[in-house]
């Protein structure tokens, strides 16, 4: 019941509330992108849904302009391209708020597992053992953003994806939301360490 029908209606009811609080607050994130960055406050990229469909994601910009071009997709700690306003808002996970809106219309959920890029798919080992996690909209929040954050590697995100598949519920969706706040207070396991770090 709550896989099919009550998860969905949270997600409507939370995401509404949130942008109805959240706004004006928003608006204000998106002011600061702009006082001190050039490139627009938003940032859009296409990444992999509910059955592998492709949406567009949307973020708070926190690099520069082109900054996958320059440097690649992953970011790390004192990456030169993350602005000043965008290292707040990533250790802060604000950067995310706009995602709201991708709730609201179906694209994602509270919680799921996070929306990828398409070619990201290639560095799980035997990614056929994990399609279960295509088959649930992808989340603002997932499991392994409790503990593990962006220091996790992909197959290790898989795996905790396909559990979170398995067990979803209305319980363990609080738990990772209650979860995922702590982990964000803390600071913790905001970029990926490279290697030899």
């Amino acid at each position: 019941m709550y896989r099919n029908f009550g998860k969905r209606f949270l997600d409507i009811f939370i995401s509404f509330c949130g942008i109805v609080v959240l706004l004006i607050p928003m608006g204000i994130i998106a002011i600061v992108i702009n006082r001190y960055s050039k490139g627009g406050a938003l940032f859009k990229q296409e990444r992999l849904g509910k059955n592998k469909k492709i949406f567009t994601i949307y973020k708070f910009r926190t690099m520069i302009p082109n900054a996958y071009v320059l440097g690649g997709t992953n970011t790390y700690k004192n990456d030169s391209r993350i602005t000043k306003a965008g290292a707040f808002l990533r250790k802060t996970s604000l950067d995310e708020l706009p995602q709201l809106f991708n709730i609201l219309k179906g694209e994602m959920s509270i919680v799921g597992p996070r929306p990828i890029l398409e070619e990201e798919e290639a560095e799980v080992s035997r990614p056929e053992l994990y399609q279960e996690r295509f088959q649930i909209r992808p989340g603002l929040f997932c499991t392994v953003d409790v503990d593990l954050r962006a220091a996790a590697d992909r197959t290790t995100q898989f795996k905790m994806d396909k559990e979170y598949y398995e067990k979803v519920s209305l319980l363990l969706d609080c738990h990772v939301f209650l979860g995922v706040l702590k982990t964000v207070i803390s600071g913790n396991n905001v970029y990926k360490e490279k290697n030899g770090d």
